[in-house]
């Protein structure tokens, strides 16, 4: 971009990440001590990353700098009070080791960069969102570096614009949205501009951020719970079939019955629902959802919670599905008078540059996942209520887990 912010860091701190990597790492430190993981970049743009392996190396190196400082430490025992003493006093002695724990090299498959990050759990589990910060700007500071730094704030402020009249003209009291968009931002100082210019202009709509960074700066409030690789890592740490109770009890005992939004995706709904207990509903607050068409979703939740004899209103629904603020209206619609809801929103809000046009063409946000691939050596799955989201590097293993679980989707 054209303008030089305050901190160029790609990096902000060691909090610039998720919240829900910090919960996670707590939870498998806490009963996972000793297990071994695999993670692995996949690239879905037809993009080839290859020629930038270099710079992106060089900044992955540099996480090792990355310590937890006094200040942080305090902030994390404020502002997350389930995090045990034992946890807040490791966290000091933790550090990343990135010539140990990160490989870049090229993917024969997919004839592009691949990025593998191996070793204990709770050791490694902080990469991903950072990782994938790192690879999106990187991209974008080589390749898309004469976009103007205004080009983002502009699209911006015609997104709120366009939303407050919508929520005007529909009537729409239900909208309330968290910033979601650390792991595919196009860089880290755009991200801080736009949760600026929200926490400014949207403060009655917006409840906060899932970066953890941004929300001590702008003392919004911190947001996020738990992701796919908490279930995955379970098939390997139990029967499989069994991994997803297994997985929704482990989380409530991790912090006693707190951050209860449970991840409904990770097989598919219908399994989900099959698993999801009358105590289990109770004691989740409520439910979210990441994949598959948001209104089938929300009514089998529905109908599920008043079979169990529970009123849905009492529990929260939140979507975080590659939102944009038009598809969150129309769920605030549909959903109204039948129960509380909540959006997740990334990278339409952290990287979008409208209708932008350089020598490469439209510009596009990089697609990318890192998902865990390997728990203890063995392979996981996610199977996804979108089969093109479904992810396995043991065919073998993938019918298996379809078959226990009588998933039919292909």
């Amino acid at each position: 971009m054209n303008s030089s912010p305050p901190n160029n860091a790609i990096i902000q701190s060691i909090l610039d990440l998720d919240v829900y990597k910090i919960n996670m790492m707590y939870a498998a430190r806490k009963f996972y001590p000793t297990t071994m993981v695999r993670y692995e970049l996949i690239i879905r743009s037809n993009e080839s990353l290859i020629d930038l392996k270099a710079p992106i190396q060089k900044e992955i190196n540099k996480l090792h700098e990355y310590k937890f400082t006094q200040v942080e430490l305090d902030y994390l025992s404020s502002h997350a009070p389930y995090l045990e003493d034992d946890f807040l006093d490791y966290l000091p002695e933790f550090e990343f080791k990135p010539q140990q724990q990160v490989r870049l090299d090229n993917s024969d498959s997919q004839k592009n960069l691949r990025i593998s990050i191996s070793g204990l759990w709770h050791e490694t589990i902080l990469y991903e969102t950072m990782i994938m910060s790192i690879v999106s700007e990187i991209r974008n500071r080589i390749r898309w570096f004469d976009i103007p730094y205004h080009q983002p704030i502009d699209v911006l402020e015609a997104k709120i614009r366009g939303l407050r009249n919508s929520l005007a003209q529909r009537n729409i009291t239900n909208f309330k949205f968290s910033e979601m968009g650390t792991r595919r931002r196009f860089s880290a100082n755009l991200q801080r501009s736009i949760i600026d210019y929200l926490a400014t202009n949207a403060s009655d709509l917006m409840l906060g951020t899932s970066n953890y960074h941004f929300a001590k700066e702008f003392n919004l409030t911190p947001i996020g719970t738990v992701a796919h690789e908490w279930f995955m890592a379970h098939q390997q740490l139990t029967q499989p079939v069994n991994s997803q109770q297994m997985a929704l009890d482990r989380w409530l005992e991790a912090f006693d019955g707190q951050l209860g939004i449970a991840l409904t995706d990770t097989i598919g709904i219908d399994a989900f629902l099959a698993d999801f207990s009358l105590e289990r509903a109770n004691a989740y607050q409520g439910v979210r959802h990441d994949s598959g068409d948001p209104f089938i979703w929300g009514d089998k939740i529905l109908a599920h919670y008043h079979s169990l004899g529970i009123d849905p209103k009492s529990k929260l629904l939140l979507f975080s599905d590659g939102l944009n603020f038009d598809k969150a209206l129309d769920i605030c619609e549909y959903f109204a008078d039948r129960a509380n809801i909540s959006f997740g929103i990334g990278t339409f809000l952290a990287n979008d540059m409208g209708d932008w046009h350089g020598k490469q063409g439209k510009y596009q946000p990089l697609s990318m996942v890192i998902k865990m691939v390997e728990c203890n050596g063995s392979a996981v799955a996610k199977i996804s209520d979108e089969p093109e989201k479904a992810l396995c590097e043991d065919p073998a293993f993938l019918t298996q887990l379809k078959q226990e679980f009588k998933v039919t989707v292909t």
